[in-house]
């Protein structure tokens, strides 16, 4: 009796590199929604998000042949979605937040601070800084992976996500 091995996403890669479509959508299907959430920390509006989402795929799906396999596929998917948000959100400077977004309210009702702004704590970061939070409390990566990504030393990365979260915590408590 074999149980099935889901291919590893270097193997998908190769797969996709030869023409099969359904290895694209399998790892559409396996990074989709963690690419959505970090869109969403980054831009902080859903609908933006779910657009940038789509034009992180279509980035993806024209550019994988520049992905080198020397480091996670994971990696580099998250520096072209984290670039392209950025880029996104630095060109629309006059953008338009909801307060209103279904994704921010959701959030909300699951959190135990809800008496506490997230969406206004979140637009007072700077999109770097936003970007390396994401990293490390949603795309749960180590603090050498953020060093590498980040192409900042390990020591600097602990201490600008320490001092992160301290300037979170006065916020909140101001």
């Amino acid at each position: 009796m074999s149980s099935y091995e889901p291919l590893t996403d270097n193997e998908l890669i190769d797969a996709i590199q030869q023409g099969d479509i359904s290895a694209f959508e399998e790892l559409y299907d396996r990074y989709a929604n963690k690419v959505l959430k970090r869109c969403y920390f980054i831009c902080l509006h859903a609908e933006t998000a779910r657009d940038l989402l789509q034009e992180v795929w279509i980035k993806v799906f024209l550019h994988l042949h520049t992905f080198r396999k020397q480091s996670a596929f994971s990696s580099w998917l998250y520096r072209l979605t984290t670039n392209h948000c950025i880029n996104y959100t630095k060109t629309k400077t006059h953008l338009e937040l909801s307060t209103e977004d279904t994704v921010f309210q959701e959030a909300s009702k699951e959190d135990s601070t809800a008496g506490v702004d997230v969406h206004l704590l979140l637009q007072k970061l700077s999109l770097e800084d936003r970007a390396i939070l994401a990293m490390k409390f949603m795309g749960e990566y180590t603090y050498e992976e953020i060093a590498v990504i980040c192409k900042i030393g390990v020591s600097a990365t602990k201490m600008r996500i320490s001092r992160l979260i301290v300037k979170l915590r006065e916020e909140i408590r101001s």
